[in-house]
């Protein structure tokens, strides 16, 4: 298992070259937002893989219980996870249970959850779980799962990543094993990890290296494979894991932790959360080689549907955790504490939660709406009614720039706003500041107009609205 673990990590390194170097920004709590939903919930259950458990990749030698809290976190609470600074910042009394594992996938929460569950794969609770294996297959703790489940007043789940990245991984290590090139595979990779240089040079040292060591073929026939199966399962069994949580506990507040990109990396922090040594090969400031951009993004943005899509069908929140910073393929603890934060923030607001009958938490525009209505920039339908669907009125579109911009607009034009209108609306108030609003408001006026197939008279939604006119007043 050791040496199955040790190529387990070098691949993820390989994945985690090929995406880039960026720099890292500090990431502190939303103040304002941890004072509205402090005490809000009580029972705060933790979901999902080694981010979720808050794995660490890098960890010191001198502290035993340090690296057994961290190369062992199935199940516990690791201090300065993101569920742990979660529970430290809203709930009361600071308490949570933590049942998010190492190598976790949607498949293993479904085991976990379903009396009748009949489906398996090759890597069912893979040895990457650590001590998952045995304890988590028993009654016993199927029962307690679930039950917290159906306790929880507010559910974090972070999970997606085993089911095609690291599945991918589990798969070329197998391939490695089998053809007894592991050993020669790692030498060489190591050797270069350490020059660290990201030029199409390095990658094909790597192919190179694959094709040495007498894996190459097996490996191109096998990875295709392996990813259109990981995905597609991924893709699966999402509304099946998620409509077995409701199934439990249908009022919870679940927050689904999306996806991001872990070649963004931060700092390296010891168990005190001091920093200590830079990561070798991380470029810092204007060194950094950022050559993630649009791949990336589409990656990312594939990885994610699920969870997105999910959001408007099921309604719990999706909380984007793009910035997040990472140590290798986990986040370091400014991407722990950017992550909680997200949460927070992204957490239904108390007065509104249960205000309106067409808008509930979860909902695509959910947070759009909220943010829009307590800063006075649009009004609801209705005590209890925002309508979302409804067509935005050019009287609502002057109320919006009164707020944001400070203009006094007429607010009583009942007219419908075609998309071309409201993309040069922003273009034209976004230039009143400069050169940053400039560049600002042409992005807006794109989005605009590709959410709405480039069609200059389509009209716009109240609920399309609210994420323009936010995106515009931030």
């Amino acid at each position: 298992m050791k040496k199955t673990f040790k190529i387990l990590v070098s691949v993820i390194a390989i994945l985690a070259l090929c995406v880039g170097f960026m720099p890292c920004f500090a990431a502190d709590l939303n103040s304002e937002a941890v004072n509205l939903h402090k005490g809000q919930y009580k029972n705060y259950l933790l979901l999902g893989d080694s981010v979720a458990s808050g794995y660490r990749d890098q960890i010191t030698d001198n502290d035993r219980e340090f690296n057994r809290a961290h190369q062992e976190t199935t199940y516990y609470r690791v201090p300065g996870s993101y569920a742990d600074v979660l529970a430290n910042a809203i709930i009361n009394d600071q308490s949570m249970t933590a049942f998010a594992a190492p190598g976790f996938r949607t498949i293993e929460i479904r085991y976990m959850l379903e009396d009748d569950f009949d489906e398996t794969d090759d890597y069912l609770f893979h040895p990457s779980q650590l001590d998952a294996v045995g304890y988590a297959g028993s009654e016993e703790f199927r029962a307690a799962y679930k039950k917290a489940i159906a306790d929880a007043d507010l559910i974090t789940l972070g999970v997606g990543g085993n089911d095609w990245g690291a599945y991918l991984t589990w798969v070329v290590a197998d391939v490695l094993e089998k053809k007894n090139v592991a050993d020669e595979y790692m030498e060489k990779l190591q050797e270069v990890i350490a020059e660290s240089s990201m030029d199409m040079s390095s990658i094909e040292s790597l192919v190179e290296i694959a094709h040495l060591a007498g894996a190459l073929p097996e490996l191109l026939t096998t990875i295709p494979t392996a990813l259109e199966y990981g995905l597609s399962n991924f893709y699966k069994n999402w509304d099946i894991m998620i409509q077995d949580i409701y199934d439990l506990n249908p009022d919870v507040t679940l927050m689904v932790v999306g996806m991001s990109d872990n070649g963004v990396k931060g700092k390296y922090y010891d168990y005190d959360g001091v920093v200590g040594e830079k990561i070798s090969g991380v470029a810092d400031g204007d060194d950094a080689a950022a050559v993630s951009g649009s791949i990336v993004g589409l990656i990312m943005e594939i990885a994610n549907k699920p969870m997105i899509d999910g959001a408007e069908k099921f309604g719990y929140t999706y909380v984007d955790t793009a910035g997040t910073t990472y140590v290798d393929s986990h986040p370091d603890a400014d991407g722990h504490v950017h992550i909680a934060n997200k949460i927070i923030e992204a957490l239904p607001h108390p007065e509104f939660s249960d205000k309106f009958e067409d808008v509930k938490p979860g909902h695509k525009y959910y947070n759009d709406i909220e943010y829009v209505l307590m800063n006075g920039i649009m009004d609801a339908a209705s005590a209890t009614a925002f309508g979302p669907d409804d067509s935005l009125t050019i009287g609502q579109l002057n109320q919006a720039l009164n707020v944001i911009t400070g203009a006094d607009n007429t607010t009583d034009d009942t007219s419908k706003v075609s998309t071309l209108k409201l993309a040069f609306t922003f273009l034209s108030n976004g230039a009143k500041n400069g050169l940053e609003g400039i560049v600002d408001s042409i992005s807006l006026f794109f989005k605009v107009l590709s959410d709405h197939g480039f069609n200059p008279m389509a009209t716009v939604t109240r609920a399309e609205a609210a994420s323009y006119f936010k995106a515009f007043a931030e």
